[in-house]
């Protein structure tokens, strides 16, 4: 299996378990790699480390549920593993420049983090942005 094709793989995890708690030891393990040596492709790969990688995600998911759903900010905040509401707000207002319950109530637009591409990160090393209301 390709370096490229392991890191791939591990993002497809990540994205389909950003509600549940991810360890690094698992991602390695789930494509047979040292830890050490994980943590490093990730980074060149996708261009931020994978923990870092994987709160964007998370906030970006929860900015989503924020604007097209009624749900408390505390129940979105404890779903993408946040300790606490106000580590989450503290997390979000640090990535977007304004508080969860702020964004909720404006019609502000943000960008999204996208899920990495690969492809796109071998030519931009930077993980896609899109703006999205």
């Amino acid at each position: 299996m390709e370096h490229q094709d392991r890191i791939r793989d591990s993002i497809e995890y990540i994205e389909e378990r950003l509600k549940e708690k991810i360890k690094l030891e698992k991602l390695a393990e789930k494509v047979y790699l040292s830890e050490f040596h994980y943590h490093r492709l990730f980074r060149n790969m996708v261009g931020e480390p994978v923990m870092e990688y994987i709160r964007k995600r998370r906030l970006s998911e929860a900015a989503k549920e924020l604007k097209d759903t009624k749900r408390k900010v505390a129940d979105i905040a404890l779903d993408y593993q946040f300790g606490s509401p106000e580590a989450f707000t503290r997390a979000f207002k640090r990535m977007y420049g304004i508080s969860p319950r702020e964004f909720r109530k404006t019609n502000m637009r943000i960008c999204y983090y996208a899920k990495a591409n690969i492809a796109l990160q071998r030519s931009t090393s930077k993980t896609a942005l899109h703006m999205v209301a």
